[in-house]
């Protein structure tokens, strides 16, 4: 399934990027992203120290002066949270046995950029980007104690993805960027639902 969607989306951004590449100046871009992430479950204290996140995208950037937009694709890795809910508590471990959750996430992406070059096409950039995010989540849960079995689930959703950056593109071809980008994942069954996670770090971005 997961294949699917990206061979998909991988396929409309290639099919866009031929059908105007002779209509005006593009390229090709391809970039990889390494960042921190925090999730946002409530109630989730003692949690393990954040983890990493990551992204790996592909698309095309139509360049007119000093703007650029584009589409893109990718695949996008969350990592892990996890941490104790003192509220929620084992029947036969009493309220001293609160329960343990854990939850990573990655998903696929399809949406749109946008970059202003503060002079020419070189040089600083600010860039926003969103739009469609399809999750996996894949959730743990067990007392502390012991006392009862674990449990696991697996569930997929739609959600969004919105974020900015600031970055500096050394010539054509290569740039590097700082980003914040917030994901709302989908997930039925696991915690709440649905859950936000921040991410932020950087990026290394080639065209062609």
């Amino acid at each position: 399934m997961k294949l699917g969607i990206s061979k998909i989306a991988i396929g409309v951004a290639i099919a866009i990027a031929s059908t105007s590449a002779m209509a005006m100046d593009g390229q090709i871009f391809v970039n990889g992203e390494a960042a921190g992430q925090d999730t946002a479950f409530n109630n989730l204290r003692s949690r393990d120290p954040t983890s990493w996140a990551g992204a790996v995208r592909l698309g095309y950037l139509w360049n007119v002066q000093s703007y650029t937009w584009g589409v893109e694709t990718g695949y996008v890795d969350l990592g892990n949270v996890s941490g104790t809910n003192y509220h929620l508590v084992s029947s036969l471990g009493g309220p001293y046995d609160p329960l343990r959750i854990s939850a990573k996430t990655d998903g696929e992406i399809l949406g749109g950029v946008f970059k202003w070059h503060a002079g020419d096409a070189n040089g600083w950039f600010f860039s926003v980007r969103g739009g469609w995010f399809h999750s996996q989540t894949d959730g743990h849960q067990h007392d502390t104690f012991g006392l009862l079995p674990s449990s696991t689930s697996t569930a997929t959703g739609n959600g969004f993805y919105a974020g900015a950056g600031v970055g500096y593109d050394f010539n054509r071809h290569l740039g590097v960027s700082l980003n914040y980008d917030e994901y709302h994942s989908q997930a039925p069954g696991i915690w709440q639902g649905h859950f936000g996670t921040s991410v932020y770090g950087g990026t290394l971005e080639y065209r062609f």
